[in-house]
């Protein structure tokens, strides 16, 4: 009841127009003594409040015309609470053209109507581009009364979903004359985006979209696909299109993204809301699919350029980051740096930049999703004026192509381009070039000049592949193009590569072809079955046979499906071991004693390992005595009851028989190394004879622990210590960090080796901790976590694998750090023997 009287009282006040413009600005300045400034980490900038509440609430998007007239939405309809007393529709405010001072003057109601405004843009002409969740509109004052008497409607989105923020999001024109649009994921609902002649694409379950338009709202045309909400965009001045998004439920982090034309991102919203579906992707990890240029802050609302550099706002992580961005191939790759800090209270959302250098941010204030009679406008500048400012070296990334884009350009757009210079291109090991050739197949019409798919190395008939898929994706009514990419499909269900089998079963699948699904389940009959095709081949059938999947990381019908295979005899011992790597731990089915007869029964290697894994997973009484049994198993294999005595490291105490019986002189020596390395106990290999190197001397390290390892060992290395508790590997472990089954063939044991001695030294964008300073004093350091919706707390995970939350009322600051979160000192924890295992482990190619 309080809150609600306090929004009554702000509201009213705020709702006399009149008072606020005759204010003066002493009286303004005196009634926004108390809001606090967010904090500069930029040397030479500095943040001023321009607007609040009750002059300005719950402002979304901003833009500036070719007058230097800024508009700023003040959004009234996103989830108003009962007997919300402000107005029925959204407002558009015009400010004075500004005179580069932090205070504006006399702010006019340009616009009112629309639910859900999203974007507001310059179109030029004198109109002025308005996005609400269901429709694009343009309107402008054509008698110069300050008040939109125009108003057109562009492009319309029908659909039966009406959630705020997951329809049309972002909006920005392109140098060639095109309105780009962004769309979110629309909870998966069917739609079509229909524009003014009419022209329109239908869709519905791929997730986010871009599209285009002309500035009539004429020829729709799909530019890109697979985000999650595309909610702000812009192009840098060599003419690349840049977008900021939000991310899944279980997928972060939010993504900066470079948009070429064809692009799929990996996201579809059909394979369930949590990003984790083995044929989703989020960095480029399917065939077919591109990787992000940067992870960005959370809820990242806005980009625009300035500079050098790429300004992003985080709405979830109370900052304004910059990204000064770097030649990777086809495409620029860049890190974060935080330019401004708030506190829990700061919640920027729009950018523009202003003529004098300065930018303009509106800040919706509350974590609070329903609209709630705050709001504020900072201007951001620079001490040194607009010059320091807006201070761009015309040879910085933003300002030109590098030579690998230039060719991406011309794949794409040279008519006079051979077939066969696409199709090479088709086979580069750069992902955007790939994507340039599959553009130019598709913009030139050669597509359908390919004989046959069957002529093509795997990555070239992907190309092929994603080709087909993109016109039937973009033509759902051309037949032709309908039974091309059908057949297509057929084709690479019966290829050997890897590549094009999840290729073709991520396209069968997200089309519901129940027609493939025999062929879909003949892959798991292959006796060359690979761990990817597995997993993509059972989430396919589950999907294919129920419609659906879950909208968690967790899927009743996929589980299902794979713990029948757990339990077939009749299945291969490979094909079982894939199934148990894809069971969740968290799966109750098959039990611990199921497991544990079938691992006895089948003595295979691959099997037993599997299991053992996901028994140390589940961390239960039941798979800690399942575990102690294999151990304890004479007729098995040494190496699998080492992994299961390794798997009983963490409940030591709970079984010290066991791991006593199996250190005694008689047992093998795996089992007694092992059984020991759990003891902890001093034997010949835990003495440090060598020579221990300096820690920076990583040449000597490499030399001392590089090579001559025991890979198996290895792996219970991982097990036993901290690594497993951030970092995942062949399927188990935390998603913290990054995933580690790759290392092998990507990185030389030298820099495996740096990157355990001095895990501060790289850190990627994906990694990065935060130190949190509460309001009492504490300081903690963690990696943020993600938690879906607006919550009351923040979630981290610390150096030693446990989460924690911390009210958002309890903390005072927190910021990105340079130290990684990975504990310095490891070698220290191991013997020289277990770090050259874990070495060997963790560069073996499997």
């Amino acid at each position: 009841m309080h809150s609600r009287i306090i929004l009554l009282i702000l509201l009213a006040s705020w709702h006399s127009t009149s008072c606020s413009q005759s204010a003066s600005p002493q009286e303004r300045d005196a009634r926004y003594a108390d809001v606090p400034e967010p904090d500069v980490l930029v040397p030479g900038w500095q943040i001023n409040l321009v607007v609040a509440e009750p002059d300005l609430v719950t402002p979304t998007d901003c833009c500036l015309d070719s007058q230097g007239n800024l508009y700023v939405i003040e959004c009234h309809t996103h989830f108003p609470p009962e007997g919300y007393p402000g107005p029925k529709t959204d407002r558009v405010y015009r400010f004075d053209a500004l005179s580069g001072s932090p205070a504006l003057n006399h702010p006019q109601l340009f616009y009112e109507g629309g639910h859900a405004t999203m974007a507001i843009a310059d179109l030029g002409d004198g109109w002025i581009g308005l996005l609400t969740r269901d429709a694009l509109r343009r309107m402008r004052d054509s008698n110069d009364d300050g008040i939109a008497d125009q108003v057109e409607t562009l492009l319309r989105l029908n659909t039966t979903a009406n959630y705020p923020h997951n329809g049309l999001s972002s909006l920005t024109g392109s140098p060639d004359g095109w309105l780009i649009v962004g769309q979110g994921e629309n909870f998966g609902e069917p739609y079509e985006l229909v524009g003014s002649d009419g022209s329109k694409q239908v869709g519905g379950g791929e997730g986010g979209n871009l599209f285009r338009c002309r500035i009539d709202g004429s020829q729709v045309q799909r530019l890109a696909t697979g985000f999650w909400n595309p909610f702000g965009s812009c192009y840098d001045r060599a003419g690349r299109l840049w977008v900021v998004e939000n991310d899944p439920d279980s997928m972060p982090p939010n993504r900066l993204l470079h948009v070429v034309p064809t692009a799929d991102f990996g996201f579809q919203f059909r394979f369930g809301r949590a990003g984790t579906h083995p044929l989703q992707a989020w960095d480029g990890e399917l065939p077919g699919t591109l990787p992000m240029a940067a992870g960005v802050g959370e809820a990242a609302c806005d980009v625009l350029i300035h500079g050098k550099y790429l300004w992003v706002t985080s709405w979830g992580d109370n900052r304004i980051e910059r990204y000064e961005m770097h030649p990777h191939g086809a495409t620029l790759t860049g890190r974060t740096e935080v330019i401004v800090q708030g506190d829990a209270n700061f919640r920027p959302v729009g950018m523009v930049v202003a003529p004098d250098g300065s930018l303009y941010v509106t800040d919706w204030v509350d974590r609070s999703y329903a609209v709630h009679g705050k709001g504020r406008l900072w201007r951001i500048s620079h001490e040194g004026g607009s010059d320091a400012a807006a201070a761009s070296d015309q040879e910085d990334s933003l300002s030109q192509l590098t030579s690998d884009e230039e060719q991406a350009e011309q794949l794409r757009n040279d008519p006079s381009m051979e077939l066969g210079e696409r199709i090479d291109a088709l086979a580069s090991d750069d992902a955007f070039i790939r994507q340039a050739a599959i553009a130019g197949l598709i913009h030139t019409g050669q597509l359908s000049e390919i004989a046959a798919v069957g002529d093509l190395s795997p990555r070239q008939a992907v190309g092929a592949l994603a080709s087909w898929r993109w016109l039937a994706f973009t033509s759902p009514d051309d037949a032709v193009t309908q039974r091309q990419l059908n057949d297509s499909i057929d084709w690479g269900l019966n290829q050997s590569s890897d590549e094009v089998l999840v290729a073709a079963i991520r396209y069968a699948t997200e089309a519901s072809a129940q027609e493939h699904l025999p062929a879909i389940e003949m892959l798991l009959l292959r006796p060359d079955l690979s761990p990817q095709v597995f997993a993509a081949a059972i989430a396919s059938i589950a999907y294919l046979e129920t419609g659906s999947a879950a909208g968690s990381t967790r899927d009743p019908a996929t589980e299902q499906r794979l713990s029948e295979i757990i339990a077939d005899p009749d299945r291969s011992a490979m094909t079982r071991a894939f199934a148990v790597r894809s069971l969740s731990e968290d799966a109750t089915h098959p039990t611990a004693s199921q497991l544990a007869q079938w691992t006895r029964e089948l003595n295979s290697r691959e099997f037993s390992l599997e299991v053992v894994r996901l028994l140390a997973a589940r961390q239960s009484a039941d798979a800690g005595g399942a575990l102690a049994e294999l151990a304890a198993n004479e007729t098995l294999d040494d190496e699998t009851r080492a992994d299961a005595l390794a798997g009983l490291a963490r409940n030591a105490g709970s079984h010290a028989a066991i791991i006593n019986q199996l250190s005694l002189p008689r047992q093998s020596n795996t089992l007694r190394t092992e059984a020991n390395r759990i003891l902890n106990r001093k034997t010949p290999e835990m003495n440090q004879s060598d020579a221990i190197p300096g820690k920076e001397d990583f040449e000597l390290w490499d030399a001392l622990v590089g090579h001559g390892g025991n890979a198996d060992a290895g792996r219970r290395v991982f097990m036993r210590k901290t690594c497993i508790n951030c970092h995942a590997h062949s399927g188990r472990g935390a998603r913290t960090g990054p995933d580690l089954s790759t290392l092998a063939g990507q990185m030389t044991s030298r820099r495996v080796i740096e990157s355990i001695l001095a895990p501060s030294r790289e850190i990627g964008p994906l990694y990065v901790p935060w130190r949190i300073l509460t309001v009492d004093g504490m300081v903690l350091t963690g990696l943020k976590l993600h938690v879906p919706g607006v919550g009351t707390a923040m979630r981290y995970q610390g150096a030693d694998g446990n989460t924690f939350d911390v009210a958002l009322e309890e903390i005072e600051q927190q910021e990105p750090i340079e130290q990684s979160i990975m504990p310095a000192g490891l070698e220290q924890a191991m013997s020289i023997q277990e770090f050259r295992d874990l070495v060997a482990f963790l560069t073996r190619e499997e």
